[in-house]
């Protein structure tokens, strides 16, 4: 737990799962804080991961392990209040207050969201492009607190890579970053803020959304000169609900289904198990076979669009994957 058991403990509180993730403080990772740089290459190519909107930021350290492991150098970009992130003063904050409720700005968004499911599915069945964007549009056209979100949480990474250190913490390998080798990932919220990412900032090379369903943002509206992959779970009224929109902005767009899935399967928290399988919260996917498919996805996708390396699973050529559907929609 990247910013102490606090993380995990303070959305159990939330939730009222009681004691069902204390077990998390004896888990032991491959990751060392601030550990050197490795000597070789020179300079590493770049990923930058933000999390789901009011996610556990550290259900993503298996990922970033794989991809650190694979040569990549992650900068997982955590937005305080909106999840959990230990300040520079060191004052921990969440998305909670002091009476461990959400906070009204928090509660404004999730608001917006309440017609998403039912405009989902109007999208998914309608099977005319116009039905579909008219739907999508109105549903877009409401989400002024979503949207702030989705412009601040841009500019946060833009801050990142603007101002990396040159001393202290993070400099020894801020200086060995590729930035011309770019990409831009994420989970639900943070997938979304890839996608806007990568319209506005000509530093992306590729972006990837686990499951940030719709896309929200200027997208709709906008050409984005970057390749696109997308990944749907198998929530019911889900899949496909953005491919009008990918399919319109990205030069090359991709699409990835996982079957037996659930939204939060695309982070660790399906091996944390607990109370959130007994209330129906991940889907049939076995949680190591999530992780590992969610790495796999991750480094072949990345590696081709990025690094050159032609990947046979995103290209088609594979043997097809049980469970797993890639197509490129638009080349």
């Amino acid at each position: 737990m990247r910013n102490g058991m606090e993380e995990a403990l303070s959305f159990a509180r939330l939730a009222k799962l009681g004691d069902a993730y204390n077990g998390l403080a004896s888990v032991k990772t491959h990751s060392v804080l601030d550990a050197a740089p490795a000597k070789t290459p020179a300079r590493f190519p770049v990923i930058v991961f933000s999390h789901g909107y009011t996610g556990l930021p550290s259900s993503h350290t298996a990922l970033f392990e794989d991809l650190a492991s694979h040569g990549w150098a992650v900068l997982h970009v955590v937005h305080p209040y909106e999840a959990a992130s230990t300040l520079s003063d060191g004052t921990f904050v969440t998305f909670t207050d002091e009476k461990n409720a959400m906070r009204p700005g928090i509660m404004a968004v999730l608001n917006e969201w309440g017609p998403e499911g039912a405009t989902m599915d109007k999208v998914v069945a309608a099977t005319d492009d116009a039905e579909k964007e008219k739907l999508l549009r109105g549903y877009l056209a409401n989400l002024k607190n979503t949207d702030q979100v989705v412009k601040r949480w841009v500019l946060d990474v833009k801050l990142v890579l603007d101002r990396l250190p040159k001393s202290g913490p993070g400099s020894a390998l801020a200086s060995r970053l590729d930035l011309s080798r770019l990409g831009v990932a994420g989970h639900s919220m943070g997938g979304v803020m890839a996608g806007q990412f990568c319209v506005e900032d000509r530093r992306c090379k590729a972006g990837l959304n686990f499951d940030g369903i719709p896309q929200y943002g200027t997208m709709i509206d906008t050409p984005m000169p970057a390749p696109f992959l997308m990944v749907y779970s198998g929530r019911p009224g889900r899949a496909g609900a953005s491919d009008l929109i990918y399919r319109r902005s990205a030069s090359k767009y991709y699409r990835v289904d996982v079957a037996d899935t659930l939204h939060i399967d695309f982070s660790e928290m399906n091996l944390w198990g607990g109370p959130l399988r007994q209330r129906g919260a991940f889907g049939k996917i076995a949680p190591e076979r999530a992780a590992e498919l969610t790495r796999l996805i991750a480094r072949e996708y990345f590696g081709q669009e990025i690094l050159g390396r032609k990947s046979l699973l995103i290209s088609g050529d594979a043997q097809p994957i049980p469970g797993v559907t890639v197509r490129e929609l638009r080349k």
